[in-house]
């Protein structure tokens, strides 16, 4: 570890250290309330939570405590709004150790586990009792026998005593027999019932343990008519991912697009109606734009030898700025959560430089059954300016020397592969940063599993064909081509996906920006059939090089009773090397003259017809097209492929 990264690990360390131990009584005067959560913005990996704080009982300087917060809240993204008449003074965080669980959940089944095992005991106590019932009834059995037998060498025995003891101590028996037996059934359900109980409450109350976390806010009212203020916070353990239904009209002329969320939140809180946004950018709770130095340079053997370092070290190039450019991202996510570290440190900065978290002092604290406080938060992050800083000041200087390091790269790497501008596109769309709010108010509560939502419905004119790749598979699949003609920006997820009524497979659908067209696949048309077969092959030496003509008849046979749209695709090979030519001579059918596949797919060899397959052409009637290509290389030489590109 250099210097500097050495030096932001004991920034961070220091900054996790907590601020000052408060006493975990809560004062006497301070009003205790939960508040309501009213609105709640999901990321990808957190979420931003707001609660709404009633203050018509404060008047003048009062103490509000917020209590009952998740325990997955990060305790330095604290801050409060105020409602008109009303002054923030101060915000802080509090753990205080409880004796019971805080959360509702987890106390009924705290009760309901000590209800069966008060059973359970029960049980236990009337199984004792029959087994002493049975040691008295050994004793019984042992003192007539004994009598009996004196009685009887005396000759005095009364044989209808002994009948009616005899009778006693079987009928007994039998009794008990059946009530131990009664008993262990009840044992052994009682048991599995706690069972279920106990793993229930652990899956409820993972995380969850016996401590109290508040917002203590200082507050001055100065009118107590509608006064209250807003609680925010970001708390951990929720996303939400995009996923899709795509349903196609039997008419083929509309997908509708079922926009969902599925949403996964382990905050440790529901959230009932409340006003929800999902996003994908990250939360930032830096408003300050980093810094950008001067970048000086100088000639010398030193940069020249470290960029082909790096170069060598990552094989290639552009192996080695992406490794840089995801080292700055990661850098800048720090930066943008440096607010947060006091607390509960981003995985990026754990990742990147080490630095422990703090929950662990938080969690050490409450085990010792102290209250730990937390200065922070506060109207607008009213946080120590000192660590909040120096935070700053390191994530800014790391971030130019991680630009300085891709700039040097730059200047003395010999061969470059510059990006395309489709490619350049294609990157700038996977990190596309968009925000939903939903139309109704929603309600998710804290659970493992996956909840499923839907943002919006939006049916699309879609242009309705069959896709028949022969060089791939006998199978002929049906698309259809939509346009995105909303005004959301379609993030990229998987999709299930319909035809009529009739489920028909499950897909992915891309990154689909405002205007843009994506293809719907709805599965096997089972009435086309494909096939490609090489039907000539012509060679002969011209010069020192081999000139070979090959000849393909690519089939389509339509087993329906109507016309169909196919776009047949084939594909030849593109040179990987300048030796070798590779010409298109004839096709019965001019390839397609789509713009998109004009622009790239003639470029990368891929053969695009657009035809119109008769219904019932089978056998001999069959739909057929040849094409010819031709292949000029060195004699001596042979043909071998290159790996696909990555």
């Amino acid at each position: 570890m250099n210097r500097s990264l050495l030096s932001l690990s004991v920034i961070l360390v220091l900054a996790a250290l907590p601020a000052a131990q408060a006493d975990d009584a809560v004062d006497d005067a301070a009003l205790v309330a939960e508040g309501k959560v009213s609105a709640v913005t999901v990321y990808q990996g957190q979420a931003l939570v707001t609660r709404t704080v009633d203050l018509a009982e404060v008047s003048g300087l009062a103490e509000v405590v917020v209590t009952d917060l998740p325990q997955n809240v990060l305790p330095g993204s604290l801050y409060a709004e105020p409602r008109d008449g009303v002054e923030i003074r101060s915000v802080r965080y509090r753990v205080r150790p409880m004796e019971l669980d805080v959360r509702k959940e987890v106390r009924e089944l705290d009760q309901e586990i000590q209800d069966v095992q008060d059973e359970v005991t029960a049980v236990q106590r009337e199984q004792q009792l029959l087994n002493e019932q049975q040691q008295y009834l050994n004793k019984l059995e042992q003192f007539t026998t004994v009598t009996a037998d004196r009685e009887l060498k005396n000759g005095v025995l009364n044989a209808e005593t002994l009948k009616e003891l005899t009778s006693f101590n079987f009928e007994q028996r039998s009794n008990i027999a059946a009530n131990q037996l009664e008993t262990n059934k009840a044992i052994r359900d009682l048991q599995r019932q706690l069972e279920v109980l106990q793993r229930k409450r652990s899956t409820v109350a993972a995380g969850s343990a016996q401590t109290l976390r508040e917002a203590v806010v200082f507050v001055n009212v100065a009118q107590a008519d509608g006064a209250g203020m807003k609680l925010s916070y970001l708390v951990t353990n929720a996303t939400w991912s995009p996923s899709y239904n795509l349903r196609a009209t039997n008419d083929r002329d509309k997908v509708q697009v079922e926009y969902n969320a599925s949403i996964q939140q382990m905050s440790g809180e529901d959230w009932t109606d409340v006003e929800m946004t999902l996003s994908t950018a990250s939360p930032s709770l830096v408003a300050q734009a980093p810094s950008l130095d001067p970048l000086v340079v100088k000639l010398g053997r030193e940069q020249a030898e470290g960029a082909a370092q790096m170069v060598a070290g990552a094989k290639n190039y552009k192996q080695a700025k992406q490794a840089l450019e995801q080292q700055r991202e990661q850098l800048a996510q720090v930066r943008g959560n440096a607010i947060n570290r006091s607390s509960s440190p981003n995985q990026a900065a754990d990742d990147l430089f080490g630095s422990p978290t703090a929950n662990t002092a938080v969690q050490s604290n409450a085990q010792q059954g102290a209250a730990t406080d937390f200065s922070g938060g506060g109207f607008g992050g009213q946080v120590d300016a000192r660590w909040a800083a120096s935070d700053r000041e390191s994530a800014d200087r790391f971030l130019n020397e991680v630009a300085q390091k891709m700039q040097i790269l730059d200047y003395n790497t010999a061969r470059i592969e510059i990006k395309k501008p489709e490619d350049r596109q294609q990157v700038e769309g996977e990190g596309v940063s968009v925000s939903y709010r939903l139309a109704s108010r929603m309600t998710l509560p804290s659970r493992s599993d996956r909840q499923l939502i839907q943002i919006a419905a939006h049916p699309l004119a879609a242009n309705f064909y069959r896709l028949a790749i022969p060089v791939l598979t006998t199978n002929v699949y049906e698309e259809a081509r939509a346009s995105n003609t909303s005004n959301e920006v379609l993030l990229a997820g998987p999709a299930s996906t319909f035809l009529g009524d009739e489920f028909v497979g499950r897909g992915e659908v891309p990154t689909v920006s405002v205007g843009e067209q994506f293809g719907v696949g709805l599965g096997i048309d089972s009435s086309l059939r494909t096939t490609r077969e090489l039907v000539d092959k012509v060679e002969r030496i011209q010069g020192g090089n081999r000139v070979v003509d090959f000849t393909y008849e690519l089939t389509i046979e339509n087993f329906g009773s109507d016309p169909a749209k196919v776009r047949l695709l084939d594909r030849m090979p593109t040179a990987g090397e300048a030796d070798i030519t590779i010409t298109l001579l004839k096709s019965d059918k001019p390839v397609s003259e789509d713009r998109a596949y004009q622009q790239r797919g003639l470029e990368e060899g891929m053969l695009r017809w657009d035809v119109e397959v008769p219904a019932g052409a089978t056998g001999v009637d069959r739909f057929v097209m040849k094409y010819t290509m031709q292949i000029e290389y060195d004699k001596q030489l042979s043909i071998v492929g290159l790996p696909a590109k990555q």
